[in-house]
């Protein structure tokens, strides 16, 4: 609730932080007012075009200003909403995300636009010495730093052409009351600001509900820039609606415990963060085509997304199943919780239909045996063992990444081969056919997982030479039809 200009310095928020004080800065509290003259104008901009073409009088204009103030105060407050929000998300993993903070700090030095001294942010031996002591960034300084991010963001997207994608337009909708969205939707379109104001919408969202590292955890994990990030963000997003899942977890507020609230939130968040990184690994070779990916996808997504608990076996639907009942017991709404129970297979799903599309075979009959490779080789328990790989470094964090999509890849390829079997009519006969041809390298890759198991502490290396195991399992069993995976 301090809203006071200049009533702590900086560094007096961020002591303050330190010891327990829940503190933004001010210009986080105060917010509200920028951005109620950013829609002023905005919206001002827009009318006074409509006027000017004589398709509305001065007086009708003066008297839609008057009558839209409460939609307009409504998408400042909800602005204002998510922002802090995402502080409050980004204070939970910041002693855990530190490594991911510093590499941003030195990125948005590096393109001129941090000053770290004058914005009293530490420095890597400081940062250093808090993740040594069991410290991440303060609250004070996160808020510097959502909005730098945020502000290179918006840079990088306008200097690309992003935002003339025309798919991007309904962007522009989310920046006006929704009457206006619905009554100037073509003079919407030829605003004078429309790349600015997309490129703006856009940034918020992407930071709000994805993060401050985001972007800079997939630049440098996947080598693709800024608009070609945001651009797959969308995709995802709107593929598997995760405004509309966001939105019902907000509903909760001052029922469910926040604690509980931004960790469905988190959840939602690995989600988007997967799945983006599957399209930006999987879409090299041309530009991503949004409206083309969404309708191919959605459908599919949608359908499967339904019976994922059906489609789960063995430990994984029993894990659902603990995770879902976890949630109703704790007040979560059903299908609020089935969704969220799982988000952590939900990306696979594009791995599944990726799939069908080569193999020609029926979605459902693909993810049917996706899940049961996995089962029949414990690859849900693999992935969770490298995804609860402790990081100290860049390079493992990468390497973790690497594992994993090196794991959906291979799973992919031994699914494509079980489908392309002949020999058998159903899914379980082919699995148990592909099996015992394969039998010395399943026991081999069976002796390995018996290995990770029984091992203490964690070791890279190991999952760098069990991943190599499974590759050889999965050019076996293409080269048994003649072809090579990839």
């Amino acid at each position: 609730g301090e809203g006071g200009n200049l009533g702590f310095t900086q560094l007096g928020r961020i002591e303050a932080s330190r010891h327990g004080v829940l503190i933004n800065t001010d210009a986080i509290d105060n917010s509200a007012g920028v951005d109620m003259s950013d829609h002023e104008v905005n919206i001002k901009i827009l009318l006074n075009e409509v006027v000017a073409s004589g398709d509305m009088t001065l007086k009708q204009r003066n008297q839609l200003l008057a009558a839209m103030t409460d939609e307009v105060s409504a998408l400042v407050l909800a602005n204002n909403y998510k922002q802090t929000q995402a502080l409050s998300i980004a204070e939970r993993r910041a002693r855990e995300r530190q490594g991911e903070y510093k590499r941003l700090i030195a990125a948005l030095e590096a393109s001129g636009g941090l000053d770290r001294a004058l914005e009293f942010l530490p420095s890597d031996e400081a940062l250093a010495e808090r993740a040594a002591n069991g410290h991440g960034l303060t609250r004070p300084e996160l808020s510097v730093l959502i909005s730098y991010s945020k502000i290179d963001l918006k840079v990088a997207l306008l200097r690309s052409a992003l935002p003339d994608d025309a798919y991007l337009a309904a962007e522009m909708e989310t920046a006006f009351p929704p009457r206006l969205a619905k009554q100037q939707r073509a003079a919407m379109r030829r605003h004078r600001l429309r790349r600015e104001i997309i490129a703006t919408q856009l940034a918020n969202d992407l930071v709000n509900h994805m993060g401050i590292t985001f972007v800079q955890r997939l630049k440098e994990s996947t080598g693709m820039g800024e608009a070609a990030i945001a651009h797959a963000y969308v995709v995802v997003r709107d593929l598997f609606r995760l405004p509309y899942w966001w939105a019902q977890i907000e509903t909760l507020d001052y029922q469910l415990p926040a604690d509980l609230q931004l960790g469905l939130m988190e959840e939602l968040m690995r989600l988007g963060r997967r799945a983006t990184r599957w399209f930006l690994r999987n879409r090299r070779s041309e530009p991503l085509d949004a409206a083309r990916a969404m309708a191919h996808f959605a459908p599919h997504v949608a359908s499967l997304g339904e019976r994922l608990d059906e489609l789960l076996e063995g430990p994984p639907r029993e894990q659902w199943l603990a995770r879902y009942q976890g949630y109703v017991e704790a007040g979560v709404p059903e299908s609020l919780a089935r969704m969220v129970a799982g988000a952590s297979h939900l990306y696979t799903l594009l791995a599944v239909i990726d799939a069908a599309d080569t193999t020609g075979c029926e979605p459902l009959e693909v993810a049917a045996a996706y899940f049961a490779v996995g089962s029949a080789l414990d690859l849900n328990w693999y992935h969770q063992q490298i995804t609860s790989l402790a990081v100290e470094n860049n390079w493992q964090a990468l390497a973790r990444e690497a594992y994993r999509d090196d794991l959906e890849w291979q799973q992919r390829a031994i699914t494509v081969s079980i489908l392309r079997m002949p020999a058998a009519a159903d899914i379980e006969a082919r699995l148990a056919l592909w099996l015992e041809q394969q039998t010395q390298l399943v026991e081999r890759w069976r002796g390995m997982l018996s290995e990770l198991r029984s091992a203490s502490g964690t070791d890279y290396a190991m999952y760098a030479v069990a991943n190599r195991e499974l590759l050889d399992l999965a050019q076996s069993a293409a080269l048994c039809e003649g072809r090579t995976p990839g």
